[in-house]
């Protein structure tokens, strides 16, 4: 019995020993870069155009800056592999712009004709609270380490808006005529990916520095857009929409241990 006891308190303080040599982190992070919706369509933008071409034509996609920020917990189950859980509030969306050959007719006025085009904007815009879970994978020097981070994230959405202008003026299609759950999914799931470098300024505390991306893998349109029945020319059934963004992420990190300097001693009753 004595040396069962023995066996499963010098497991028992093996376990610690790891936790304490590796470690678990606490830190603040913040994302800035591009944000898109992939496979977007016009869905009744462009319906006050009299030229049948244009209503079926889609926007140009023009740059849309996005991120986040928030917090993540780390720990590291052996010296290369770990777990990283964020807590992060996202802003997304897509701005949309592009000129057609006129002429377009908004609430009985004319804007542009056959030989004048005319500047259409669509704005889009979603914020989410974001929960990604990733396996961590970390090797390099005492100072300096590269690290890569790969699993799901979870998205709840917070708000939501969508603003339509032809020719500067604000037109409201079916589309947006609907709250925006109905416009919108409120949640949101897929992909989250980093990859980067690690710089410790002492044992406890690292900066890091990434490039992180997220690729979505749910359908964000609601019933109503995807219930309208055309949707541009090049595609004539409904084609589903995707959250994608990627940036630099840069962050700050406190690691602890649970004894000073990360060394657990064993101590077993032979040498007390």
């Amino acid at each position: 019995m004595k040396k069962k006891l023995l066996l499963l308190y010098l497991l028992a303080a093996s376990g610690l020993g790891v936790m304490a040599q590796q470690g678990f982190d606490i830190g603040v992070s913040g994302t800035f870069g591009a944000s898109y919706i992939l496979k977007q369509n016009n869905y009744g933008t462009l319906d006050p155009f009299t030229n049948a071409v244009v209503r079926e034509s889609e926007l140009a996609y023009k740059i849309t800056w996005g991120g986040n920020g928030g917090v993540c917990l780390g720990y590291n189950i052996t010296k290369h592999w770990g777990v990283q859980a964020e807590i992060q509030y996202d802003v997304a969306g897509q701005n949309y712009e592009d000129n057609f050959t006129g002429p377009a007719v908004i609430k009985n006025d004319t804007l542009g004709s056959a030989r004048i085009r005319v500047n259409v904007q669509r704005t889009v815009k979603l914020n989410y609270i974001q929960i990604p879970l990733m396996a961590k994978y970390t090797v390099g020097k005492d100072k300096y380490k590269f690290f890569a981070c790969l699993g799901p994230q979870f998205g709840f959405r917070t708000y939501a808006y969508q603003q339509v202008k032809i020719d500067g003026n604000v037109y409201v299609p079916d589309s947006l005529n609907f709250t925006n759950a109905q416009r919108f999914q409120t949640f949101d799931v897929g992909i989250a990916v980093q990859a980067g470098g690690q710089f410790y300024a002492t044992k406890h505390l690292y900066f890091d520095v990434a490039l992180s991306a997220y690729q979505g893998i749910f359908d964000i349109n609601g019933a109503v857009l995807r219930n309208l029945g055309w949707y541009d020319k090049n595609h004539v059934s409904y084609q589903k929409s995707y959250n994608f963004r990627g940036g630099i992420m840069v962050g700050i990190h406190y690691v602890f241990f649970h004894e000073k300097g990360g060394e657990l001693k064993l101590t077993t009753p032979d040498n007390k």
